[in-house]
């Protein structure tokens, strides 16, 4: 009887450290979101985005001629993609400022009357990230207004981070937003006249898989570019064989 006990007991154990072991090899070692910013400007490169065939996030610049188009093609076509708004907010040096920017010194009825016009322009989305926005995403006061806006709307915030000073987690925590931060930008450079842009943009997602194997997750900005997505789309493969799984950015939203 005793000796049938200890194998039933030695058998619940051995099956249980093979469970446990099978759960750990399975688990990925760090989870990793790809935003993709800047759509809308024309119907460049969505072939190219939807062949990488995992989860991206497609962050479209609001009223533009192919604004509604791409937001349309992506939810037509692919089930892995999530629509936002890449939502323009008023930079320190104001250059290339997009038509419809929110800026620190409007009303707060014309911020919230801009606001709503252009999350209506993107048919789809599930959240709101800034496209440039260093003197806003500085500013409490504006800052304050669209967040609180977006908390009404149920959608959440992803901080371009374009600015070291941003207050947008500290609003977003005290309103209760749902809120994420970038990571690693991938294809912005300071060096206009960088020799191989491919390299520099490989580095930068090397470092972003290097951020999710450290902290267990991390999130990557990059652009609308032929370029980064081929670099995305040839080296998320050996990504995953490092056990990171890509995810979108709805499951890194806190």
């Amino acid at each position: 009887m005793k000796k049938s006990i200890v194998v039933i007991v030695s058998t619940v154990i051995i099956i249980a450290l093979l469970v446990i072991m099978f759960y750990n090899a399975s688990r990925p070692k760090g989870l990793v979101a790809f935003v993709i910013d800047d759509w809308g400007y024309n119907k460049r490169n969505i072939d190219l985005a939807l062949e990488i065939d995992r989860p991206l996030t497609i962050s479209i610049l609001p009223n533009l001629r192919y604004s509604k188009y791409v937001a349309q093609k992506f939810m037509k076509v692919n089930n892995v993609c999530d629509i936002i708004l890449h939502l323009p907010l008023e930079s320190k040096s104001n250059r290339a400022a997009e038509r419809g920017t929110i800026r620190s010194n409007m009303e707060q009825e014309m911020i919230t009357t801009i606001l709503e016009d252009e999350i209506n322009s993107v048919p789809g989305l599930i959240g709101v990230s800034n496209h440039q926005g260093s003197k806003v995403s500085e500013d409490e006061r504006t800052m304050k207004i669209v967040l609180g806006e977006l908390k009404k709307r149920e959608l959440f915030f992803l901080d371009s981070v374009t600015t070291s000073k941003s207050v947008c987690a500290d609003i977003a925590r005290d309103i209760k937003l749902r809120f994420a931060k970038r990571d690693i930008f991938l294809d912005l450079t300071d060096q206009a006249d960088l020799e191989d842009f491919e390299s520099y943009i490989r580095g930068q997602v090397q470092e972003l898989a290097s951020v999710a194997l450290k902290q267990g997750r991390a999130i990557g900005v990059g652009h609308n570019k032929k370029i980064t997505l081929k670099v995305l789309k040839d080296l998320i493969p050996d990504m995953e064989k490092k056990g990171i799984k890509i995810v979108p950015l709805k499951e890194l939203v806190r």
